[in-house]
């Protein structure tokens, strides 16, 4: 019957044998068996019923894995797959065994022993680098094992290597476009053995991991993102992957896109301007957002009520013709861009007035006042830049004496040239002028006023400058000094012109001068030339020159040549240099000093001692003065420092001594002697520097070898020496010592070997108890005991020495080293 179910007859006749087999079973189902026994009286009771089984197909092992192949491989492991075999022999797979045979020999070892494999999928480790294997697989099922499939191919235990591919997904490959606000993501795979390093980059910048920009390697699949993109993130992302064979790289060009800017609109102009109209022009900004500008928005504005209002707001050139003006008005115009994102920044016009484009002149260039005299002067003047569109028909000219302020016309009518003598002056009053210009549409602004002149009968140019001489030389310079003229000709000096020429034999006293001062007018008396060549002789001459014009000049007694003028290096040391200069440890030293000499001398600082090279200073130099800095000062800065200057005239040389105030620095000739197996006694001693300040006393520490923390043996030491006691026989010690004064303790110094705790060595003691145990005709047996002392060392072992009983002392021979405490003399 099936299990709870009804019980059926299976066999419809007797069966005589003790066994049956029962057909038309369901596959999966569960099944109890009873039998009944029949004689000629009939059916005995049923026996008890079997235990319940189930109805399935024979379990036999599993067939072999499909297929198995290498997939990747290292020099330490080899990746395997493989397909699952096709007669799993009844039962499912439970799992998979790989074995690997090592070339050159026979026997399979398993490689998973623990436990089975449950993918088709395994990693193979503990490779040997240049070995060859090969691999087999078994599939398991409740049965057992299955037939093993061999790999096609050996495999050679080594690293593939393979140069850098990327592969941009499809998306990347072409433009990427987002909105501003929107994540650009960049996908894509990269491989490469062995794997490849991997950078991304914008505009030559390398990008990196941050809040804006997130980076995910999980090779091959390799991701870029910047979050909440800007306007700024568009542009050419580039991908580079590198390894040992060689790199590669590839790239996407992204848009973002946002409204027209930052920058707003270009070049912004108004031109065309006439009483009721004008004509706005501009360049479309350089960043147009990403996308296409549709049309541009154009606004206008009175200045005096300062409302602005769109006049278009679908312009689609980069001008416009504004009409409808009210002249006489000002306005102001704006312009914004605008594309599908929104509108731009806007940009706004300088104001411009309605009118008709003619104006008046512009304001002329102040007069100038020639040909003075106590009644009369001559005043000229030049045309205005802008003549307002329409020709000068002429000038008014206006004077005042200095001290009034009110202008008065020179003349009735306008005058037509640019040219006017002013008559009926007053003698001894200064007077200035001023001039406007006019056209058809009016009187332009009057211009700025002339310098002040007064009426008087004209002065005499000033005589020569006095006591011309050559106050300094270099190679390549000459500089001049002079005195003021003794005649200033009746009116003040304005300035000095000073002229040079190489010197000819023979030459025109008047040919081949040239002004030295172009540029400018020389109002001091003093001036030096530049650019001359050593090797050449020079005149010069100076003139005065006032309001008249120039005087007579000044000659040099004799040609000159540049040259240098050498003086000896000289240094002036500041009173607190000259003693002792001390400064705390981590304070900068500050060293200084004024320097002369010519030429400018070559400054070099230098600390005294070992290397004589100030190694971390910052060595300056500024005007006279020669700095040294050595910032974060130490005990090694101590010392003497020298301060030496060089020219082509001699050398100077001063010196400092300075003095850092710190912690002592490390003990010197730390020694370990007297070792015993208990004790040994440390000397050193004081530190070559002592930090500025005496070693007040020393702290000596001790640390087993196999320990890392010092133990303190005494902290107040005063001498150079000190007797260590209860050592542990056997164990090996090291040891410190570290010196002290006021500002602390310094720089501790170690021994550099530790110290074994022991006795030292010497020659054992003698054997004792040496006998002759047995003896025949040509041989002895020896027998001792070991000696009471070894001499702090194992015994290695003994030497045997025989003489025969007539030779002297000293004649004996050695016949054996032995370790043990008997021996066979043998050979006598």
């Amino acid at each position: 019957r099936e299990a709870s179910g009804k019980w059926v007859r299976v066999n419809k006749t007797p069966i005589l044998d003790m066994k049956y087999r029962v057909t038309g079973l369901f596959e999966g189902n569960t099944y109890e068996f009873r039998v009944f026994a029949e004689n000629m009286v009939g059916l005995s009771k049923p026996s008890p019923s079997s235990d319940p089984i189930k109805a399935s197909r024979p379990i036999t092992p599993p067939g072999p894995p499909i297929n198995p192949k290498l997939k990747d491989k290292t020099k330490e492991s080899a990746d395997l797959v493989w397909t699952k075999p096709l007669k799993d022999g009844g039962s499912p797979i439970l799992g998979y065994i790989v074995e690997c045979q090592k070339a050159g020999t026979t026997q399979w070892n398993r490689i998973n022993k623990d436990e089975l494999i449950r993918q088709c999928a395994f990693r193979v480790p503990g490779l040997i680098e240049g070995n060859e294997y090969k691999f087999r697989i078994k599939a398991v099922n409740i049965v057992g094992e299955g037939e093993p499939r061999e790999l096609p191919e050996t495999v050679l235990a080594k690293d593939i290597l393979a140069p850098p591919e990327i592969s941009l997904d499809v998306t990347c490959r072409d433009l990427i476009t987002v909105r501003v606000g929107q994540t650009i993501r960049i996908t894509g795979k990269v491989k490469g053995r062995p794997d490849p390093e991997i950078t991304w980059s914008k505009d030559g910048k390398v990008l990196v991991q941050e809040k804006h920009v997130e980076i995910l390697h999980d090779l091959p699949n390799v991701e870029l993102q910047v979050k909440e993109a800007k306007r700024s993130d568009h542009g050419k992302y580039i991908i580079a992957a590198k390894n040992s064979c060689g790199q590669a790289q590839a790239f996407a060009v992204v848009n973002v896109l946002d409204r027209p800017g930052p920058c707003p609109v270009r070049n912004l102009k108004v031109t065309d301007i006439s009483s009721d109209r004008c004509t706005v022009t501009w360049d479309p900004p350089e960043d147009d957002g990403g996308c296409e500008i549709q049309n541009y928005i154009l606004e206008k504005c009175e200045s005096k009520r300062m409302v602005w209002s769109t006049y278009s707001s679908s312009v689609l050139t980069n001008y416009a013709k504004v009409t409808r003006l009210i002249e006489g008005n000002e306005y102001i115009f704006r312009v914004r861009a605008e594309n599908k994102m929104g509108t731009g920044p806007p940009t706004e016009t300088h104001p411009i007035i309605a009118k008709t484009k003619y104006d008046r002149p512009g304001r002329p260039d102040p007069p100038d006042v020639t040909r003075v005299s106590k009644e009369e002067m001559t005043v000229v003047w030049n045309p205005p830049e802008y003549d307002g569109g329409k020709s000068i028909t002429g000038y008014i000219l206006e004077k005042k004496e200095k001290r009034s302020l009110r202008w008065v016309p020179v003349t009735k009518t306008p005058i037509p040239e640019r040219r006017k003598k002013v008559t009926n002056l007053f003698p001894g009053h200064e007077y200035q002028f001023r001039v406007s210009a006019e056209n058809e549409v009016g009187l332009g602004e009057p211009s700025l006023p002339s310098r002040p002149v007064i009426a008087k009968d004209p002065i005499e140019p000033p005589g020569p400058p006095t006591n011309l001489r050559v106050v300094d030389s270099t190679k390549t310079s000459l500089t001049l000094g002079w005195g003021k003229p003794v005649y200033d000709g009746g009116a003040p000096i304005i300035g000095y012109v000073v002229e040079m020429r190489p010197k000819v034999e023979g030459a025109d006293p008047e040919a081949g001068w040239k002004r030295c001062n172009v540029a400018a007018q020389v109002i001091h008396t003093e001036f030096t030339a530049t650019s001359l060549d050593e090797k050449q002789l020079y005149e010069f001459r100076v003139s005065a020159q006032n309001q008249v014009g120039l005087g007579r000049p000044a000659e040099l007694k004799e040609a000159v040549s540049p040259k240098e003028i050498l003086e000896p290096p000289e240094i002036e040391l500041d009173a607190s240099m000259r003693k002792l200069v001390t400064v705390r440890a981590g304070c900068p030293i500050r060293l200084f000093a004024i320097i002369r000499g010519r030429p400018a001398p070559k400054v070099t600082w230098r600390r005294m001692g070992i290397d004589n090279v100030i190694r971390k200073g910052q060595v300056d130099l500024v005007d006279t003065m020669a700095f040294c800095v050595i910032p974060d000062s130490t005990r090694d800065d101590s010392g003497k420092y020298s301060l030496t200057l060089v020219n082509a005239a001699g050398e100077k040389a001063v010196f400092v001594n300075v003095r850092v105030l710190d912690t002592p620095g490390p003990v010197s000739d730390f020694r370990v002697s007297d070792v015993t197996k208990m004790s040994c006694h440390l000397s050193w001693a004081p530190p070559e520097n002592d930090g500025g300040s005496p070693v007040t006393h020393y702290i000596l520490q001790k640390r087993e070898a196999d320990r890392k923390t010092w133990a303190t043996v005494t902290a107040e030491l005063k001498k150079t020496s000190f007797q260590i006691a209860n050592l542990v026989p056997g164990n090996e010690y090291y040891f410190r010592v570290t010196a002290v004064n006021e500002y602390g303790s310094g720089v501790p110094s170690d021994i550099p070997k530790p110290v074994l705790a022991s006795d030292p060595l010497s020659e054992p003691d003698p054997p004792r108890k040496l006998e002759v145990t047995e003896i025949t005709k040509n041989s002895a047996t020896l027998g001792w005991l070991p000696p009471l002392r070894d001499g702090g060392s194992k015994i290695d072992g003994y030497i045997v020495s025989y003489k025969e009983h007539d030779q002297p002392a000293d004649r004996w021979t050695e016949y054996s080293v032995v370790k043990d405490l008997s021996i066979v003399v043998a050979g006598l």
